[in-house]
């Protein structure tokens, strides 16, 4: 809900609501999606979202990305896309669609870093990325990715839930 008119619209391809993003949020988690998120003081900043999954046998996936605006130009984007594709892989999706606005030059390029095949339509850009096959490198580094995700969301958790325990909360001053 923290997107910007901009951002919505970069994202979606056209102006959104509120409610457009809450039924999209609650669709977004069922069968056949996955979601990596950048988390930020305990919010979440960036997301990436892989479609496609809900068939057996899949060989096409689609991505789709935000970034806050106050986080953009530090490398998120990037990790969270190269998270994607590794996933995208390991999972048998050859081929990982993407589209965005003419205008969305950043969104371009993030697409060219990982060789993608850009097609320029009327009021879109088709991005088009080649997954290749997953390999047991290509499957180990989405474990640990996956560990290292779980073990920052554990301490952070931790932290937060034994922070008032072991200080007490926080005291007023007059």
């Amino acid at each position: 809900m923290r997107l910007d008119a901009a951002t919505r619209r970069e994202r979606f391809g056209t102006a959104v609501n509120d409610e457009f993003l809450v039924d999209y949020a609650e669709s977004t988690f069922g069968i056949g999606g996955l979601v990596y998120a950048y988390v930020e003081e305990g919010e979440v900043r960036g997301a990436a979202e892989l479609r496609g999954l809900e068939d057996f046998v899949v060989q096409t996936g689609e991505a789709a990305f935000s970034v806050e605006k106050g986080r953009r130009r530090r490398g998120i984007g990037e990790a969270l896309f190269g998270h994607l594709i590794t996933a995208a892989r390991n999972r048998g999706i050859r081929t990982l669609y993407m589209t965005c606005l003419p205008e969305n030059i950043a969104m371009r390029n993030l697409a060219r870093k990982f060789e993608a095949e850009l097609v320029t339509g009327y009021n879109d850009v088709e991005c088009r990325i080649s997954t290749g096959a997953p390999t047991p490198f290509t499957l180990l580094d989405e474990a640990l990715n996956h560990a290292q995700g779980f073990a920052a969301m554990s301490l952070a958790l931790q932290r937060k839930l034994w922070q008032p325990a072991l200080f007490g909360a926080a005291t007023r001053t007059h």
